[in-house]
């Protein structure tokens, strides 16, 4: 007899660290489903991880459109059932820009995409989770959940999703669902790496910065997600927890106006 997989449902999971979440999942015996606006790196990304043995599929869906969710969600469980672990890696990036130059449409597309785009998604999924008496979901917040940056619309947003997964945590929990965030610190993802290539991201300022002196590893950030979502994180909710190599401490420590000798 076959023993019956876990499911976990990934956006964002074609590249960076919804990527690395996903492989951790299906080396931890999931089967996953990515989701992603990009089909091409998805269907690239599950061909991979089917040949190292895990069990994958991709799906196409575009967080920001409601009607799109409500097809994906349905479509998931239908297909695969309800989600034991939910990962909205879904998310956009902004460069640093003054408040009164920053675009407002890009500040929208950032909330649509990565605070909307979470909730809908959460929704989409939690009443099911809710109803089932299980699961784990985890939101992407990052250091600028607690500290103030040049990323006007990423740095609201960010903070927001903290907010958002305290409210889902207080609500759901109740019903056996478990919702925590994890806040990842500089994280070299093909997106940062190409930030840095174009000049957008200085390297240095960021290991000078850190109290662990490197980037963080997107396997890292995905091997706590995995760890929050399992049996041994079984009393964590409501918690958002930095994964930066210290950055947050060591930029504050620096920055206090009194110093060792």
């Amino acid at each position: 007899m076959n023993e019956v997989r876990k499911l976990a449902v990934v956006t964002g999971g074609a590249s960076g660290i919804g990527e690395a979440a996903a492989r951790r999942f299906g080396q931890g015996g999931f089967h996953v489903v990515i989701a992603d606006v990009n089909d091409e790196r998805g269907k690239a990304v599950v061909k991979d991880m089917q040949r190292s043995g895990a069990s994958a599929d991709y799906l196409s869906v575009d967080v920001s459109h409601e009607d799109d969710v409500r097809i994906f969600a349905t479509a998931v469980i239908e297909q695969y059932g309800v989600p034991d672990a939910l990962v909205n890696s879904g998310g956009i990036l902004q460069n640093a820009v003054r408040l009164l130059e920053a675009d407002v449409a890009e500040i929208d597309r950032l909330y649509d995409i990565n605070v909307r785009g979470t909730l809908l998604v959460s929704r989409a999924f939690g009443g099911a989770m809710c109803n089932a008496g299980r699961g784990a979901i985890i939101n992407l917040c990052s250091m600028t959940t607690y500290r103030p940056s040049a990323q006007i619309g990423y740095a609201i947003g960010k903070a927001g999703l903290k907010m958002l997964t305290e409210v889902m945590a207080a609500e759901w929990g109740p019903s056996g669902v478990r919702v925590n965030a994890v806040a990842p610190g500089y994280t070299l993802t093909p997106a940062m790496q190409a930030r840095i290539d174009s000049g957008e991201r200085d390297p240095d300022a960021v290991i000078e910065k850190s109290a662990l002196k490197r980037f963080v590893k997107p396997s890292e950030v995905a091997d706590t997600i995995f760890f929050l979502c399992s049996s041994e994180a079984s009393a964590i909710t409501g918690a958002t927890l930095p994964i930066d190599c210290g950055w947050l401490v060591r930029s504050a420590y620096l920055a206090y106006a009194s110093q060792p000798a």
